[in-house]
């Protein structure tokens, strides 16, 4: 007997989502219920599926941990053209891959819980992905998805919306790409470096991107006189957006050129208001010896949180930055049972961001 649509919602709705998504494949009735505006909007409100996630080349998979649970996931990208090999980034459930297709080198937008996709339009110019690239918004208007992702370019932006489905390119005026591109409050903000004969010498840069097709040089300086040389007392300063609408700095601190090493990981917070830097946190040398001889570490943040990965250690470290002021032992966590920790060097888990599963998989 068929039940009633509302009593099978509110039963779907008490389901994981990965339950929900297999669900979907049962039957058409099942099917149009779950795809259902109605549903989607229903489990969307409750849904709290907000994990991390690290991309895994080994079998192309995402790895991820729900804090919350806590628990680790695997989501394969097989469902993808063999040719889609580079995860650059990942907002709002969508995840950005890049790869060279039919001869081109090209970006699509895939939901890994649907295990559905959308290539974009060819960009005429390649992609500098060692800056990355951002999802800059994810807007639902009654359920309807739409979004904007900004790519790096090596003389230029470009922004794709969904709306338009088509790329908007305008030129920069720096020299060089700026690294760590992180959208905060409506910008982009990112790490420029000036290119110093004798030392990196960073600077923050920013552009208000709804206002960039407009300007011929689309990155603008942040600076202050007082800020002295604070940019550039941090080895290989990595910048990432906090929950508080701030930003956040963290680099090595107290690096030696002839030892080629640092004495720690400090983590620096601008708050855009004021304009003014704090200490938020410095990793105790406990954690950090875990890092210090691999530079090719990786770092992104989540929920106010900041996460460490590398190569060189099987497990995830985090500083809860989100629970306030706190002793070490409370601030500094290692996220244990990490899926790479069997065979974590041949699995080479990269490239971590925040990742929330949904079932919308309006593109």
């Amino acid at each position: 007997m068929d039940l009633p649509t509302d009593i099978l919602e509110s039963v779907f709705l008490r389901l994981s989502m990965f339950e929900v998504a297999r669900s979907r494949t049962i039957c058409k009735s099942w099917n149009a219920v779950l795809c259902s505006r109605q549903f989607l909007i229903a489990h969307a409100e409750s849904n709290n599926d907000d994990c991390v996630a690290l991309f895994s080349q080994e079998g192309r998979k995402l790895v991820l941990y729900n804090d919350a649970s806590p628990s680790w996931h695997s989501l394969s990208l097989d469902f993808l053209p063999v040719e889609f090999t580079d995860v650059i980034t990942a907002a709002g459930g969508l995840v950005c891959i890049a790869g060279q297709y039919h001869g081109a080198y090209n970006i699509c937008v895939a939901n890994p819980v649907t295990r559905s996709y959308k290539i974009f339009p060819h960009i005429d110019k390649t992609p500098y992905l060692p800056a990355g690239a951002m999802v800059v918004s994810k807007n639902k208007v009654d359920g309807e998805c739409s979004y904007k992702i900004a790519i790096l370019l090596v003389d230029a932006v470009a922004l794709f919306s969904s709306l338009t489905f088509a790329w908007v390119k305008f030129e920069t005026a720096l020299p060089c790409v700026p690294q760590n591109p992180t959208f905060c409050n409506g910008s982009l903000y990112g790490l420029h470096n000036t290119l110093s004969p004798w030392k990196w010498n960073w600077r923050l840069v920013y552009t208000k991107l709804d206002d960039a097709c407009c300007s011929k040089e689309a990155w603008s300086e942040l600076y202050r006189p007082q800020w002295g040389e604070i940019l550039d007392i941090l080895h290989q300063p990595c910048l990432l957006e906090s929950s508080d609408g701030c930003l956040l700095l963290i680099g090595g601190l107290g690096y030696s050129s002839a030892t080629d090493s640092c004495i720690t990981l400090i983590i620096l917070k601008l708050d855009l208001t004021t304009l003014e830097w704090s200490e938020a946190a410095r990793m105790p040398h406990e954690f950090y010896v875990h890092f210090a001889c691999n530079e090719d570490f990786n770092i992104f943040g989540h929920n106010g949180n900041v996460y460490f990965s590398s190569e060189a250690t099987p497990r995830l470290l985090v500083c809860k930055l989100s629970v306030g002021q706190t002793t070490d032992a409370e601030l500094w966590k290692w996220v244990e049972d990490c899926p790479s920790g069997r065979n974590y060097k041949t699995t080479l888990l990269k490239r971590g961001f925040p990742f929330k599963l949904v079932l919308n998989s309006s593109f």
